[in-house]
């Protein structure tokens, strides 16, 4: 398991960030790189399990923030349209590739493994809540409409036995009397479900509140716990159609970002694969 010494020398921390004679950021003994690809900051990592042990790592030292957000083709777009967006990413300890398009655009750009990580049921979210579970950490759920937040607390505490919700708390609302909350309650471990951009500036207004703990940004998935812990079939799962299956069940609100965002982030893609490689 890496130590969170290694970790804040190698990987970039709020603080400050080690570079490599190649250009790239390496966490030893862990294999995870922090790279710039099609305009974001995203950490390449071939096995989840590398992710895991720094969450383990971080929680257990409780001397400072450890913040991790995810980026899938959608976020390039917003990165641009706003910049308070791209400099939150760079504030971040991981920004890992949440989709298969951001992972393969890593892989392909900057030429090392790069596993998809998404915070839900297919990926990180159950290693994480065992973590909680077993070692005894109390979890805030912030983000949502109301009661959403409260649904999925009752389905996860049904689904991880002993598991500690110390706060489930809607997205809407003064963040800092959310932050307020959050202290109150002893959150360990906080995740955040408030879409691109807002999730990011809560969980670090949360830090800079003096907050110290494991943060995670979630996206939707508070609302897919309301059909229960596995919302995506089986064969989408291991097809890697988790996109497809999403646009299925939500036109309405998924049509314009994959027709408008992620045709952007397919051409960003293309110019970066397109330009001479570094000798």
């Amino acid at each position: 398991m890496a130590t969170i010494d290694q970790h804040d020398k190698a990987v970039r921390s709020r603080q400050g960030r080690r570079q490599e004679p190649d250009g790239r950021y390496e966490a030893q003994g862990t294999g995870i790189i922090p790279t710039e690809t099609v305009g974001i900051p995203v950490h390449a990592s071939p096995r989840i399990d590398d992710i895991v042990a720094l969450v383990a790592s971080s929680a257990e030292q409780g001397d400072r923030p450890f913040l991790v957000t995810f980026v899938n083709p959608g976020a390039v777009a917003l990165a641009e349209r706003d910049p308070s967006y791209r400099a939150a990413l760079a504030r971040f300890d991981l920004v890992l590739p949440d989709g298969i398009g951001m992972a393969k655009a890593v892989e392909w750009v900057q030429q090392v493994p790069a596993t998809r990580i998404s915070f839900d049921t297919t990926s990180l979210a159950p290693p994480v809540l065992h973590l909680a579970q077993q070692r005894g950490h109390p979890v805030a759920l912030v983000g949502g409409k109301p009661g959403v937040a409260q649904r999925a607390c009752e389905r996860l505490t049904q689904n991880f036995p002993g598991l500690v919700i110390a706060a489930a708390l809607d997205g809407y609302g003064d963040p800092a009397e959310k932050a307020k909350q959050v202290h109150a309650a002893s959150a360990k471990i906080v995740i955040c479900c408030m879409g691109g951009g807002a999730q990011e500036q809560f969980l670090l207004h949360l830090a800079d509140r003096g907050w110290v703990g494991c943060g995670f940004t979630c996206g939707g998935y508070f609302d897919q716990l309301a059909d229960g812990m596995n919302y995506y079939p089986r064969w989408i799962d291991a097809a890697n159609l988790r996109w497809a299956y999403r646009l299925y069940r939500e036109p309405r609100r998924l049509g314009y970002r994959y027709l408008v965002d992620y045709s952007h982030f397919g051409l960003r893609l293309a110019s970066s694969l397109l330009q001479p490689k570094r000798p």
